[in-house]
């Protein structure tokens, strides 16, 4: 039987990614994703490296109860303290922008909001990020993204102040082992384009009842007419129509604080 824990919680709060998490821990991606689905037992020294990439206590990973009592079985708790903010240490990425792309008209429903106002508790975190997309089937891993919202979560540090920022999640394999289906991750729209970034694009269908579609992709360049983007399972590459793109957004993560 899987063992519940707040991994995946605790990761989503710093704002990193399954394959930043493994890095600051020595592994793989893979390895994050099995021990948050808890396919994987969360031994007592998982527990302290997760923890300290996490600044965190290892108890706060565990659901209350899982935790381990004094001779080291699970047991029952009374409850779990509230996540803290993380203070991350600024980290500045290349910044060789490519020339912008020219600025499309967005398709009716879909824009970038402001986040939405709703009354937290003191002390508590707002979950007032939006959250786009719906899954649409296929091995590119696209998405429906009409700008419908489908639930708030709580916003990350690197998203604070960005009012048009917002997430999605991730469908399918195709950027395995770099993402994972399932997986939250956040965008910034106001953030610059490079080489090598990860990005979410919205392109136009053709098809009236399903107008734009979402992909989230390594961004390669762009040219004249086309915008070049690469996937990792299978590995290659991708080419749209300028003509065809209505938006590019930076995803962002531990990598772009600062």
């Amino acid at each position: 039987m899987a063992m519940q824990n707040r991994i995946r919680e605790w990761r989503e709060r710093r704002g990193l990614t399954m394959h930043e998490l493994g890095q600051r821990v020595g592994t793989e991606a893979s390895q994050i994703n099995k021990l948050e689905k808890g396919s994987r037992r969360l031994t007592a020294e998982w527990m302290g490296r997760l923890a300290r990439a996490l600044d965190c206590a290892p108890a706060d990973l565990l659901v209350p109860d899982h935790l381990p009592t004094a001779g080291g079985e699970l047991g029952e708790t009374a409850g779990l303290p509230p996540l803290a903010p993380h203070p991350a240490a600024p980290l500045s990425p290349a910044t060789l922008s490519p020339a912008p792309l020219p600025a499309p008209t967005q398709p009716t429903g879909f824009v970038a909001e402001p986040a939405h106002e709703t009354a937290t508790p003191p002390g508590a975190t707002p979950r007032d990020l939006p959250v786009y997309g719906a899954a649409m089937g296929g091995d590119d891993g696209a998405f429906d993204f009409n700008g419908t919202v489908n639930e708030y979560v709580a916003r990350p540090p690197i998203l604070a102040g960005v009012a048009n920022g917002y997430a999605v999640y991730v469908q399918g394999e195709s950027m395995e082992p770099r993402y994972f289906a399932g997986e939250l991750v956040h965008v910034n729209p106001n953030r610059p384009i490079t080489p090598g970034c990860f990005v979410v694009v919205q392109i136009r269908t053709g098809d009236p009842h399903v107008p734009t579609r979402g992909l989230i992709k390594q961004f390669v360049r762009r040219t004249a007419t086309r915008l070049h983007l690469r996937q990792f399972n299978p590995r290659g590459e991708l080419e749209h129509e300028l003509g065809q793109v209505l938006s590019i957004h930076r995803i962002v993560g531990a990598s772009d604080y600062g």
